[in-house]
């Protein structure tokens, strides 16, 4: 069951709620899941309540989705009926799922806080909320001036009214609201707006995505490494990446964000065994200080992806676990069930020459006693809740900032507390870019865990608008709104993708380079910073079978098969994007969004860049046209 026991402002969102969900103990261990965490477990553990499982959580109000999590196994909550089949796109889910409704007193809503009343690029937005269907006209007053409020998005609840006013600093203001055929005055307030605390270089940059792995061979004697569990080494290394960045240079692209290049047992590397080393089949330390080095001359950003929700069974703090089962220094370091971890049949299959997926599906029916990333043996789960956990990611974290990164991307980063994630936040540079793979509602982890997270929801939005079809331009633009609703400022540091090494390529998904181009069209001249997956610049092929390597295929560099049209164009974007301010920090303003046609311009001071989109399902019908002026 859910309870809400009362709301509190909140610096944030305004107000949220201060909730307890809760469900009849059963199993060993227990996690809340919903779409505020993407339906993981690892972040909101709940905790032993006499004979019950509990949480309390604080959550901005608005309508939630949520189950839980009991030894693995989700489960609706068999004390509240309202239940629904949530789907998403953008991480392949579906499922039947318990139904969280949360809305405080009063029919009107607004708190400045970050979400409803912030500075950025020298302006200043506010943002008002009522009930449905409760509000005819809002009109702000502020200054001594009037200003009609825009009606900007409405979600199963509340409708949204946006004012942007020019300049910044403290605001006295007040609205006038038009409801039943009577004005009332809702205010006053003054106040300082919000203003984003995102490094300033990274507005600028348009980022450029790596698997090692599959990019390109510079050295032909780093080892390919052994396949490991029927996983095929390709070879690529980090020297190769250096031999490419004329490629890069070419592009146009100024960030670079690599998959993990730790030393692991596996070609995607999520599973580290070393996290102060770089990996020897990718060249090790050496290339890795050249590689910096070069990225430096060029002025081109570095990102790497950190992996600190699990480690690899292999890693040694694991490996002594199983050795010396509860007398291990590390016996608090991960989330174990029971000892020993791994029993001595595990151990005998694992070491036996049996072909990988037998082995798989051997370990699987054996077991183990600790909890696991996705319930796959080889990822071990940390416990977030142990100070030498935290103490050990910081120290990763800062070591690697200290030796050229610019910032971290983190993997299943809403598997985590967001707690652990506010505290590294505040221990990292203030010019250190982070920003965590949050696979659906980011709301609990910016903008104070992160400076953005993988922009899921709108990817979802992109699926539905561009690959299946599902919504018009009229809804395509109102789920744009009320993600920026739900963002605020901290939409414009999310990182925006077309596709990336967990999902399908996104050419693959609509067929078409046309079709592909006009996303990209929009994916460039939208909020938050645009990045490139290696490949797609050239037309690169994945497969369509659904899976996470669906589109991790090796880079193909003989020109006469690239897609040429999509290389040029690509690189237009590009160009386009890093010389215009307005592209970057501007004001985003709807002209026309009708069937499958989209008008918008992007507005910055003097500079207006008008987009326009003709999306069509069939490719020949299917154009965009930027200008400038």
């Amino acid at each position: 069951m859910y309870k809400i026991f009362g709301f509190k402002p909140d610096w944030r969102f305004g107000r949220v709620a201060e909730m307890e969900f809760s469900i009849p103990k059963e199993g060993s261990y227990a996690y809340l899941v919903g779409d505020f965490n993407a339906f993981n477990e690892g972040s909101f553990r709940m905790r032993q309540k006499g004979k019950r499982w509990s949480i309390l959580l604080e959550l901005p109000e608005g309508t939630w989705h949520y189950c839980f999590s009991v030894d693995g196994e989700f489960l609706p909550d068999p004390e509240n009926q309202e239940r629904e089949t949530y789907k998403r796109l953008s991480y392949k889910l579906e499922k039947k799922v318990s139904v969280a409704r949360i809305i405080g007193e009063g029919e009107f809503f607004h708190r400045p806080s970050a979400t409803y009343l912030y500075s950025f690029a020298g302006r200043t937005h506010v943002i008002f909320r009522s009930l449905r269907g409760k509000v005819s006209r809002v009109v702000l007053r502020a200054g001594g001036r009037k200003t009609e409020m825009r009606p900007k998005a409405h979600g199963g609840l509340f409708e949204y009214f946006e004012a942007v006013l020019s300049g910044e600093g403290p605001i006295e203001y007040s609205f006038l609201i038009e409801s039943e055929g009577k004005t009332s005055e809702y205010g006053p307030f003054n106040a300082e707006p919000y203003r984003s605390e995102t490094p300033e270089w990274v507005f600028e940059r348009v980022f450029y995505q790596i698997m090692p792995d599959r990019f390109e061979r510079g050295l032909p004697g780093t080892p390919r490494g052994e396949a490991f569990q029927s996983e095929e080494f390709h070879g690529g290394d980090l020297a190769g990446i250096i031999k490419r960045l004329g490629h890069l240079e070419e592009l146009g692209v100024n960030a670079l964000y690599l998959t993990p290049i730790f030393e692991s047992m596996t070609y995607h590397r999520y599973d580290v065994t070393d996290y102060f080393s770089i990996d020897r089949k990718l060249g090790g330390w050496g290339i890795f200080r050249e590689l910096v080095r070069e990225l430096k001359k060029r002025d081109i950003r570095l990102i790497p992806d950190g992996v600190f929700h699990h480690t690899s069974f292999f890693h040694p703090y694991f490996q002594d676990l199983i050795a010396r089962g509860n007398e291990s220094d590390y016996k608090d370091f991960y989330r174990v069930t029971g000892f020993p971890v791994v029993s001595d049949e595990f151990l005998e299959v694992l070491r036996s020459k049996t072909s990988p997926r037998e082995k798989h599906q051997r370990l699987k029916e054996i077991g183990w006693n600790y909890e696991s990333f996705y319930s796959v043996w080889l990822m071990p789960r940390l416990n977030h809740d142990s100070q030498e956990v935290r103490r050990f990611i910081g120290e990763v974290m800062e070591y690697w900032l200290e030796r050229g990164a610019d910032g971290w991307r983190l993997d299943v980063a809403h598997g985590v507390p967001p707690e652990l994630w506010r505290e590294m936040r505040k221990a990292m540079p203030e010019e250190a870019y982070l920003v965590g793979e949050v696979m659906d509602d980011p709301r609990p982890w910016v903008p104070d865990a992160f400076h953005g997270t993988m922009n899921y929801p709108l990817y979802e939005l992109i699926l539905r608008f561009f690959v299946e079809g599902e919504i018009d331009a009229g809804e395509f633009l109102n789920g744009l709104e009320l993600l920026s609703i739900h963002l605020g400022p901290a939409e414009y540091a999310m990182y925006n993708f077309l596709d990336n090494h967990d999902t399908e390529r996104f050419l693959d998904l609509v067929g078409d380079g046309r079709r592909y181009l006009c996303a990209l069209a929009f994916l460039m001249t939208y909020k938050g910073i645009p990045s490139i997956f290696y490949g797609d610049e050239i037309g690169l092929r994945g497969r369509l079978d659904g899976g996470l390597s669906a589109g991790r295929a090796s880079m193909v560099w003989d020109r006469g098969k690239w897609d040429t049209e999509i290389f040029e164009t690509t690189k237009r974007l590009i160009r386009l994007r890093r010389k215009s301010r307005a592209l970057q920090l501007g004001e985003f303003v709807p002209v026309r969004f009708q069937g499958r046609t989209m008008i918008y311009e992007r507005v910055l001071g003097d500079e207006r860049v008008r987009v326009e989109i003709r999306y069509s399902m069939e490719p020949e019908d299917c154009a965009f046209h930027v200008t400038t002026s």
